[in-house]
């Protein structure tokens, strides 16, 4: 563990603040009018007065936080995150040219709970997760999505993929190799690094090629949402990573070792550990039928690790 830097990095007041200028066109060397220190006037009701207190950095975070739109904007963000789309589907934009909400009720109600308990995120998750519309599963319905195909009402679960992290941390814990440690310095992403991806170190130079193929967000730039792409070089990753080749075979050693009845009993565990729920007496057949070729159980668990069922929560 390094040791603690002696010094620590921080902002303090100027004693003779000033306003800033306007830069032509972005320009910081074309120089216009004063830029007063105030809130945003488009955010206001009308012309908003002039801080008066040191730069006005504390006022402006006492606006920021008691604006109407802080608590919805985070409301928004929160369902979005736990329902797979946003009951407004721009983010980062509730303006004129943004989507219009779903439910504005719904938005309202949540919005003012929040504020109401003090911006309990925690508050916030446990009653979106104990709700009806939390508990939904992703059933398809020919009715339902001849009315409403893209499930702007929430009538099911959206069904999601893991993002990056879920994935590389699922993988090494169904491998039994996941190093579940709290805390400490982060480490780079490689083969000998069994910590959760939270604690990955990101490059803004190189970032891992991993994170790169399943959409990790841009560590350079500020990003609404992560993007859900498909490409062949995703399930290529599955059949050919050395990543997955070695918590394949880590896997099939587990299911040896945990499970020493028989196969039957193996593909069993097999399917509550990767899937979450027993294998069908179909799904047990056909396993049994690969490993009687004899085909290794490093190549059964791989077959396992690529399917969809194990990338996406249903």
């Amino acid at each position: 563990v390094p040791d603690p830097f002696p010094y620590f990095m921080g902002l303090k007041e100027s004693p003779e603040p000033t306003n800033a200028k306007v830069n032509i066109r972005g320009n910081p060397y074309e120089l216009g009018e004063d830029a007063p220190r105030r809130f945003l006037q488009v955010l206001s009701g009308g012309e908003p007065a002039p801080y008066t207190q040191g730069s006005g950095r504390r006022e402006l975070a006492e606006a920021v936080a008691t604006h109407p739109l802080t608590a919805r904007v985070m409301v928004n963000r929160v369902w979005e995150r736990l329902f797979g789309q946003g009951i407004v589907r721009t983010p980062s934009n509730f303006g004129q040219s943004g989507d219009r909400p779903s439910h504005p009720e719904l938005l309202e109600f949540l919005a003012a709970r929040f504020s109401q308990r003090e911006g309990s995120v925690k508050g916030l998750v446990r009653e979106l997760m104990l709700s009806s519309v939390y508990q939904l599963s992703t059933e398809y319905s020919e009715k339902n999505f001849l009315k409403d195909p893209d499930n702007r009402l929430f009538w099911r679960a959206n069904q999601k993929r893991l993002d990056v992290e879920a994935l590389r941390d699922t993988l090494l814990f169904v491998s039994g190799a996941l190093d579940a440690s709290v805390g400490g310095p982060s480490q780079e992403l490689n083969a000998a690094n069994h910590r959760r991806t939270v604690y990955a170190r990101i490059s803004r130079v190189k970032p891992n090629d991993m994170l790169v193929l399943f959409d990790f967000p841009n560590a350079i730039i500020s990003s609404e949402r992560r993007s859900v792409t498909n490409v062949p070089s995703q399930q290529l990753f599955f059949l050919n990573s050395k990543v997955i080749l070695e918590q394949s075979n880590m896997l099939a050693a587990r299911l040896l070792r945990e499970a020493r009845k028989d196969n039957t009993a193996r593909i069993r565990l097999a399917y509550r550990l990767l899937y979450g729920r027993p294998a069908t007496e179909a799904e047990v057949r056909i396993g049994l039928g690969f490993l009687q070729s004899p085909r290794p159980w490093q190549e059964y668990a791989q077959i396992l690790l690529a399917s969809n069922e194990f990338s996406y929560l249903d």
